[in-house]
């Protein structure tokens, strides 16, 4: 295995230990906001998928407002009825009403009915009430409760048994009463009903033989309508799975003693109850009998019939825990940790754990729907999630890291912009490795007599020292003027512009130009520095050609480098050294004059012809920008003198270089043609002069 493919699978196999391993923990010791969040995820399963069918013999008759105010009742219809009439008396009602209720239920056939409401003290009808349920007492059913105040504070809890004026406080587990209450969980969400218990039990206490087993309420009315099997055997809550909302019948109680309704075809003369499970209870804005459900705010009555339908269906759901969770929470690890190892591509790995949390998601559904297995959601997502984008991230920011060292590395031998093009637009940079011919500016620097002073060095470090001073100055301004370092050529220095990136060949060529005059001005500026510190200044030349040239990654298996090459570089390279001819500091080819004049004052230097080339060439050199001074009164005067030269006009090309010397006292290039010229005079050149100078060495 490669270093590089081991560091992968390293750097792949602690992230994912590490994520699932964070993940694990939270789940493990019950992190809060981890547990709410599971929770609220499983609730949309539970809202927008299979529900459990509701028992068509479970019917609600409600408490309603109507049934409060009767304000939908005529007078006539509350006159005619003894129970509307105790009912228009008003909130809470005399308990002789519910005996009147219960007759006219059983009566017409109901198999239970059951009153989801608390009598815990003596009032008034309470003997009738009394008589009724002893008379009904197999097919009657009434609240008790646990009391919460003093639950979790490590005292006796409360269990609240009907008045004693209607069942014997002694019988605590008579089965005309059953315990109202439901657990919510953490969030204060139902989800679970409980269908049997014990005092120790419901407390928190230790559970001893003598504790009698209390029954809920949906499990006292299932043992009435003779439904016992059906009733959980343990005494902890299940989970059920909900019916939809509003999909039991419901009433308002009122109706039943409105004969319009009970004879109409709603209720069929009372025949409508024939064989239902009749729960009584309150409903509507004015109760406090509402509980948070996956599908919001429920009335209780509408808990205890989902409790009952439930049990009926045998529709529990069975959730995940303990060892379970732990699995899927490293499944998904496990998963994300393959992925990042068999796929490279960023966008591609992505998509698959995309697809690998939807396929989880899928399964979760099939499983709700299927068998009742409400899977942990967010241990295995977050475990996939987490390993898997932080794996991304990591990537990126290495990505990005790398990318920065590169760049720094490109920038040692680039502009800027240049090293920017190459990491940025890698796919055109390297198309052209093969080799592409193109338009390019070219630079050759060189510093005069290096060499010799090398050989004669008293202090190797020194010179080194120094002309690592000068070439880093040289760099950073070929840089600055986003030109490609091609490379250096002991202490000559090789640039090109256009190779890489280009805007056009007129904007290469003033970029090449506008770096020969800033060497230019830098180079006095680091004598200035040497001769204070006792170290010899130094002087170069510099030659700028411009044309086609191949572009390309030159080199061999070792050591490549991308690099010009062309006849257009070799005359660069020979224009350097033309400059000794001349006394100049800087020559420009013919190519590059048409290109730059707008912008530089040039100055025409000589028409020559290189050795071994066939074709002359005029070479100029740069004075300065044309935006940092006027053309000095001098040029004119040379110009005129070199178009006199190339006429054979040596006299008159003499005198005015002779004022160009006394304008510009020391000009070198008027003192070589002067000489040139007079030399012409005294040995006229045999045949047709064409004014071209051929140089008799590279």
């Amino acid at each position: 295995m490669s270093q590089s493919r081991r560091k992968h699978l390293v750097s792949v196999t602690v992230i994912s230990a590490v994520c699932t391993g964070l993940v694990a923990l939270l789940v493990a010791t019950g992190f809060v906001p981890l547990t709410m969040a599971e929770l609220a995820l499983r609730d949309t399963l539970a809202r927008y998928l299979k529900k459990s069918p509701a028992r068509p013999e479970l019917v609600f008759l409600a408490i309603d407002q109507a049934t409060l105010t009767l304000d939908e009742a005529l007078p006539d219809e509350v006159e005619a009825s003894l129970a509307l009439t105790k009912m228009k008396a008003g909130w809470p009602w005399s308990r002789d009403i519910y005996p009147l209720i219960i007759d006219r239920l059983v009566a017409s056939g109901a198999r239970v009915v059951a009153f989801d409401l608390l009598f815990p003290t003596p009032r008034e009808g309470d003997d009738q009430f009394h008589e009724a349920l002893e008379r009904y007492r197999e097919k009657v059913v009434i609240g008790s409760n646990f009391s919460d105040a003093e639950r979790g504070s490590g005292g006796s809890g409360t269990y609240s048994l009907p008045a004693p004026t209607l069942i014997p406080q002694s019988a605590m587990g008579d089965d005309r009463a059953g315990y109202v209450n439901f657990r919510p969980d953490m969030d204060e969400v139902v989800r679970r009903a409980g269908y049997r218990t014990t005092i120790g039990n419901e407390f928190g206490m230790q559970s001893g033989n003598e504790d009698a087993e209390l029954f809920s309420f949906s499990a006292r009315v299932m043992k009435k309508a003779g439904l016992a099997e059906f009733i959980p055997p343990t005494f902890q809550p299940r989970l059920i799975r909900f019916a939809q909302p509003g999909s039991f019948q419901q009433w308002p109680l009122y109706q039943i003693f409105v004969k319009k309704f009970w004879d109409g075809p709603q209720f069929k003369g009372g025949e409508f109850f024939r064989g239902k499970i009749v729960v009584i209870g309150p409903a509507g804005n004015w109760s406090k009998d509402y509980f948070q459900t996956p599908f919001g705010q429920r009335p209780g009555p509408e808990l205890h019939l989902n409790a009952i339908n439930a049990a009926m269906n045998r529709d529990f759901l069975i959730e995940f825990t303990g060892t379970s969770n732990l699995f899927l929470i490293l499944l998904g690890g496990a998963v994300a940790w393959i992925l990042s190892l068999l796929i490279g591509q960023p966008f591609l790995r992505f998509m698959a754990l995309s697809g690998a949390a939807l396929a989880f998601y899928g399964t979760a559904v099939l499983m709700f729907d299927t068998s009742g297995w409400e899977m942990s959601l967010l241990g295995f997502l977050l475990a996939l999630g987490i390993s898997g984008l932080v794996r991304l991230i990591w990537e990126q920011v290495f990505d990005r890291l790398e990318r920065a060292r590169t760049r720094r590395t490109l920038e040692r031998y680039v502009s800027k912009d240049a090293a920017s093009e190459l990491l940025d637009n890698p796919e055109s940079y390297l198309n052209s490795l093969g080799g592409v011919r193109k338009p390019v500016t070219i630079l050759f620097s060189d510093l005069r007599g290096f060499t010799t002073r090398t050989e004669g060095a008293t202090d190797p470090h020194a010179l080194v020292a120094q002309l690592n001073e000068y070439l880093n100055e040289m760099v950073r301004i070929v840089f600055a003027r986003n030109g490609t370092l091609d490379k250096f050529i002991g202490d000559a220095v090789m640039a090109h512009w256009g190779s890489i990136t280009s805007v056009d060949s007129q904007t290469d060529a003033r970029q090449a130009v506008q770096a020969a005059l800033e060497m230019r001005r830098a180079l006095p500026a680091l004598n200035d520095g040497w001769k204070k510190r006792g170290i010899e200044p130094l002087q170069f030349g510099i030659g700028i050609n411009h044309g086609e040239a191949i572009v390309g990654n030159l080199g061999c298996e070792a050591k490549m480098e991308v690099s010009a090459i062309g006849d257009a570089v070799n005359t660069a390279s020979r224009l350097e050294g033309v400059t000794k001819t001349y006394h100049l500091d800087l020559i420009i080819g013919e190519p590059v004059e048409p290109l730059v004049r707008d912008a530089f004052i040039l100055r025409s230097v000589d028409c020559i012809l290189l050795q071994g080339k066939n074709k002359p060439m005029k070479i100029f050199t740069v004075l300065t920008e044309r935006s940092a001074a006027p053309e000095p009164p001098w040029l004119s005067k040379h110009e005129e003198a070199v178009m006199l030269y190339r006429l054979g006009d040596f006299a008159a090309a003499e005198a005015n270089w002779n004022e160009v010397l006394a304008a510009s006292p020391g000009d070198e290039l008027a003192a070589i043609f002067i000489r040139r010229c007079r030399n012409l005079r005294e040995n006229p050149p045999a045949g047709i002069w064409n004014g071209v100078f051929e140089m008799k060495s590279k």
